[in-house]
């Protein structure tokens, strides 16, 4: 989308509806990927928007919008998270697993933006690392974390048991 780039702003309340609908289309998205680790609940949606609103009221967790017209175009949430008791990465872990954006090719725009935005919070808060977590076949999401001087550490790998 050309034009004015996007609003980065901490989501308030009124967001979280937004943000559980483009969550929604991203999981209508990954099921054809992987159809049984993506399957989504038949409530996925009422327990997101619970989780999202609980997230958004926590002081240690980061929760960003981008608003771009009036409309909500992307979303980032990034949540202090434990590294693992036999790895030191010198201090905090920040996690971001939630994280989308409208369409995939908004990923370079959007998704750079808020990505941008929560590494400059994210390091204010004297994190050591930050850990996003990445579908292997969200090549537009895995090239923008690229450019962006992010590197692969892990992957996982799935089968019907």
């Amino acid at each position: 989308m050309k034009g004015p780039a996007p609003h980065i702003r901490a989501a308030c309340g009124d967001d979280v509806g937004a943000c559980v609908a483009l969550l929604e289309a991203e999981r209508g998205r990954r099921r054809f990927w992987q159809p049984i680790f993506w399957r989504p609940s038949p409530h996925a949606a009422e327990i997101s928007r619970t989780y999202f609103t609980n997230l958004r009221q926590r002081p240690d967790t980061l929760f960003l919008v981008a608003e771009q017209a009036g409309e909500i175009v992307g979303f980032l949430i990034g949540r202090p998270a434990p590294a693992p008791p036999v790895y030191a990465p010198g201090g905090p872990t920040f996690l971001i697993d939630d994280f989308c954006v409208a369409r995939p090719a908004r990923w370079r725009d959007v998704g750079r933006s808020l990505l941008d935005n929560a590494r400059t919070r994210i390091c204010a808060r004297g994190a050591a690392q930050i850990v996003i977590v990445c579908p292997d076949r969200d090549s537009d999401k895995k090239q923008m974390l690229r450019h962006a001087a992010f590197t692969l550490a892990s992957t996982w790998w799935t089968a019907a048991a």
